[in-house]
């Protein structure tokens, strides 16, 4: 995996937004790994700054910072989550960098109806103006509406369309084995929700974190 500083937008998740609304706090965070089966913490889960996770000696974490693109791998202790990085007692830390697109990431309830939604596009706006940029060449979707499906179709050139059922709040193009195009300005849409969002020149194949890979609304 490439380690590297990068940049700067992002959006959303699914059932917890839905729950909270608009009082929930911002997550900070995003758990790409864990080897074991909890119920306080899962694969795929935001973090919110403040939030602890009690591991035991021979548990793993991976945590990927959604604003500072800090990817961590930390095994036993208790871990505090925070904005850009995690406090660890009594455990093991090892961190570094990844390419990711960072910055707010909720979206507030209704929030997809308001004119000009950074995360949101309606028909008629200009499809060509990406609000998000991948570091993967298969998108890890998360949604924050249930849906029957992901749509994406490529909007720059033709290509052909791609589409895969949602049986949860996580679609994982990888999983499908559907990679798209590095270069390429991409349209994603889940029932009557769409984004627009772009695959690096320099995004990774297989090898790319879930973090290099996100994309929520």
């Amino acid at each position: 995996m490439r380690f590297k500083v990068l940049r700067m937008p992002i959006a959303l998740g699914f059932a917890s937004i839905l729950a909270a609304g608009a009082a929930q706090a911002e997550p900070s965070a995003l758990v790409e790994d864990i080897t074991s089966d909890r119920d306080d913490v899962q694969l795929l889960d935001y973090l919110e700054p403040g939030q602890t996770i009690k591991l035991a000696a021979d548990e793993t974490i991976v945590i990927g910072y959604l604003r500072s693109c800090v990817q961590e791998t930390i095994t036993g202790g208790t871990v505090t989550v925070g904005e850009n990085e995690s406090a660890v007692s009594g455990g093991k830390k090892d961190s570094g960098y990844v390419d990711c697109d960072s910055g707010p990431v909720v979206a507030q309830v209704g929030a997809e109806q308001e004119a000009g939604a950074a995360a949101f596009r309606d028909a008629g706006t200009d499809e060509l103006n990406a609000s998000r940029i991948l570091f993967g060449v298969s998108p890890l979707v998360k949604l924050s509406q249930p849906a029957e499906a992901v749509e994406i179709s490529r909007l720059d050139t033709e290509e052909v369309i791609h589409r895969v059922s949602a049986t949860g709040a996580v679609v994982d193009f990888a999983k499908a084995k559907i990679a798209l195009t590095p270069g390429g300005t991409y349209k994603a849409k889940a029932g009557e929700r769409e984004v627009i969002f772009k695959i690096s020149r320099l995004a990774e194949g297989s090898g790319a974190s879930a973090l290099a890979r996100l994309l929520p609304f």
